[in-house]
C-alpha cells in the first residue's frame, strides 16, 4: 500500500479542534478514526483515539501498523503517536493501550559499496 492507495477525509460537521473524525478510504475499505490531533513540525499525536470501520473487513494488528506508516508517509511526518483510548470492545474492555509509535519508512540508502566484475 503507498500514501496514493488511501484518501484521508474529514468529517468536518461533526469534527470540533482538537476532536477529529476521519475516514480513511484504502484499497481493503473505509475505516473511521476519531481522536484528539496535535500536530507537530515533524510528528502527529493522536490522543484518546477509537477505531471503527468496515466489520467485513479483518484490519488485525499487522494491518493497522501499516496503514499508520502510509499516513504517515502521507502527511509527510516522520512519526505518528497513538494513544488509545480505554476499550470498550473487545480484548480486555475497561483497559487502555499503551503508546504506540508508527515511523515512516525510511528513505532508501544508496549503496557506498563498490561492487567488482
Amino acid at each position: 500500500m503507498q500514501p496514493d492507495d488511501i484518501e484521508l477525509i474529514l468529517d468536518a460537521d461533526i469534527s470540533e479542534d482538537p476532536c477529529l473524525l476521519f475516514d480513511v478510504v484504502t484499497p481493503d475499505g473505509v475505516l473511521q478514526l476519531l481522536g484528539d490531533v496535535e500536530m507537530g513540525s515533524n510528528h502527529l499525536v493522536v490522543r484518546d483515539l477509537h477505531i471503527g470501520g468496515d466489520a467485513q473487513v479483518q484490519w488485525g494488528w499487522s494491518k493497522l501498523r501499516k496503514l499508520g506508516r502510509v499516513i504517515a508517509e502521507k502527511l509527510n511526518v516522520d512519526y505518528i503517536e497513538v494513544h488509545g483510548a480505554v476499550r470498550t470492545t473487545g480484548a480486555n474492555p475497561g483497559r487502555r493501550p499503551g503508546v504506540v509509535r508508527l515511523s515512516r519508512p525510511a528513505e532508501p540508502q544508496l549503496s557506498t559499496r563498490r561492487e567488482y566484475s
